[in-house]
């Protein structure tokens, strides 16, 4: 137990059979000190446990986003249009869904390590794939059929890594510190986001750098399945931190059954899933927002940066916050409701041509204030279902979460109008040929008369339009407003593994 580094120690007896992991199940536990009340065990090694996660979580997020700020050059490499390259991200939500259920049932039969190993290396062999689609020996009307695969076994790999910090936080960590490793380990999926908006926009400025940027995301995943393979080796801590860790949980499948039938998470479930979709589809139509008004790239990635940046920010203080006061409940309703009014002033000052500070204010809003609510709903989510598994509650709610991003991002696709130079001959999304500026004409990738590519004769019979995305905005505002106040009006729960907690240190 030395190698692991206990923080804190008293004396204890102790009886667990073992998993399939080789640790504890902690079937039976009885930890008692001179005074008879139940005492638990700290271990430094939770923290390399988390950080191991984290970076997985963050590996994952660079991959799922990398196209979404350059979705023009994208479409120039592969000769595609720009809602194939969407579906890159959608592919993401989309195999979340199923998989979702398998990795709550994973997480909670076999543990995390177990989920962790088979997230680390689908994902490093999914980003992988996805240099081998630039090869010169894959065919060119291949490639794109190759990138999808690669990041459909990255998609795979995100719900095994991305819906673990739930259990991880408690199963290794004490309840004055759950929400802020819940945020440490959930928050490092949005700043790899960050991250990819920022290092896609500097590395790619025309579509022969799209190999050199699929090359350099391979680093950190490599980085990350090395560090899960050779220093992650149980999933549970030899003796628990918490009354919770040590007691009996149902069941995944029972758990699902009570979590449908438990109105307070079925309300979470719909206004927390809402709330994440909205930021999915809002992260893979950035550029396509912020370039019709005016901005190019670059802008796309630091508003997007921004919007993250800021969001972790507000996610490690309301974590803190909630740690100290347990007041999980007002902080998630104040967090959605100040990010509703974000997302609504964002979609109000997108309709302007040149104002992209108003954009990027609202954006940042809305990333503080939303991204601050995420970990502390996970939480709540398990507080208003227990004794259901950790891995079961915050699995349903991310699927949720997933499925409308789908339904969102369809919306989208579908609601958006092509552009045309008459209402917006101040776009950046590509060069256009200055003769066509001022009619009806639709603006097309063909416009672009700086192509890096040979092939613009692709583009006369498959045009990639430039579109406005007003009008999709507006609907994810008004679906914004309906779920907030249903979360606001309709939301009560009381702390469940709070008070079991303190009842068992009392008994």
């Amino acid at each position: 137990m030395e190698n692991l580094g206990i923080e804190m120690s008293t004396p204890s007896t102790e009886e667990f059979d073992m998993d399939r992991n080789g640790s504890p199940t902690h079937v039976n536990v009885e930890l008692v000190d001179g005074g008879g009340k139940p005492s638990y065990r700290l271990y430094k090694m939770r923290w390399w446990v988390l950080a191991t996660l984290s970076v997985l979580n963050f590996s994952n997020a660079m991959a799922w986003i990398c196209f979404a700020a350059i979705t023009n050059f994208t479409a120039a490499y592969y000769h595609v249009t720009a809602d194939d390259v969407n579906w890159l991200s959608l592919i993401y939500l989309v195999v979340a869904v199923p998989v979702g259920f398998v990795t709550g049932w994973v997480l909670d039969t076999f543990g995390i390590r177990t989920g962790m190993l088979i997230g680390s290396w689908t994902n490093l062999l999914g980003i992988i794939l996805r240099y081998l689609s630039t090869l010169p020996a894959v065919p060119e009307d291949g490639r794109f059929a190759v990138v999808m695969c690669g990041q459909g076994l990255a998609a795979f790999a995100q719900p095994f890594l991305l819906f673990a910090p739930t259990k991880l936080a408690a199963v290794w960590f004490p309840e004055n510190q759950r929400a802020i490793a819940n945020t440490l380990g959930s928050m490092a999926n949005p700043l790899g986001i960050l991250v990819s908006f920022l290092v896609s926009s500097a590395i790619v400025s025309k579509p022969s750098d799209l190999p050199t940027m699929l090359w350099v995301y391979i680093i950190p995943a490599a980085v990350a399945c090395a560090m899960c393979t050779l220093g992650v080796h149980r999933s549970t801590p030899p003796t628990p931190p918490t009354a919770s860790a040590a007691g009996d949980h149902e069941s995944f499948y029972s758990g699902m059954k009570k979590c449908v039938r438990n109105v307070p998470f079925m309300i979470l479930l719909v206004t927390f899933g809402g709330g994440y979709a909205i930021f999915n589809a809002l992260s893979t139509f950035m550029e396509q927002i912020v370039c019709p008004i005016g901005y190019n790239d670059d802008f796309a990635g630091l508003v997007g940066g921004m919007m993250i940046a800021f969001g972790l920010v507000g996610a490690i203080i309301a974590g803190l916050i909630v740690d100290r006061t347990q007041a999980f409940t007002p902080v998630t309703k104040i967090c959605f409701t100040l990010a509703v009014l974000s997302i609504i002033g964002m979609a109000l000052f997108t309709h302007f041509d040149n104002l992209g500070i108003p954009v990027a204010i609202f954006a940042v809003g809305f990333g503080l204030f939303g991204f601050a609510m995420f970990p502390i709903a996970l939480e709540l989510g398990v507080e208003c279902t227990y004794p259901v598994a950790e891995g079961t509650s915050s699995s349903l709610l991310q699927i949720s979460g997933q499925f409308q991003g789908i339904i969102l991002i369809l919306i989208g696709q579908f609601l958006a109008q092509p552009l045309n130079t008459m209402d917006a001959p101040v776009q950046q999304c590509i060069p256009i040929n200055t003769t066509t500026v001022g009619t009806l004409a639709p603006i097309t990738l063909a416009d672009n008369v700086t192509s890096a590519t040979s092939t613009t004769e692709r583009y006369q019979y498959s045009p990639i339009y430039i579109q406005d995305m007003s009008v999709p905005l507006y609907v994810y505002g008004g679906y914004a407003i309906v779920i907030c106040l249903i979360l606001v009006l309709a939301f009560r729960t009381t702390y469940r593994r709070i008070e079991a907690e303190q009842a068992t240190n009392n008994t």
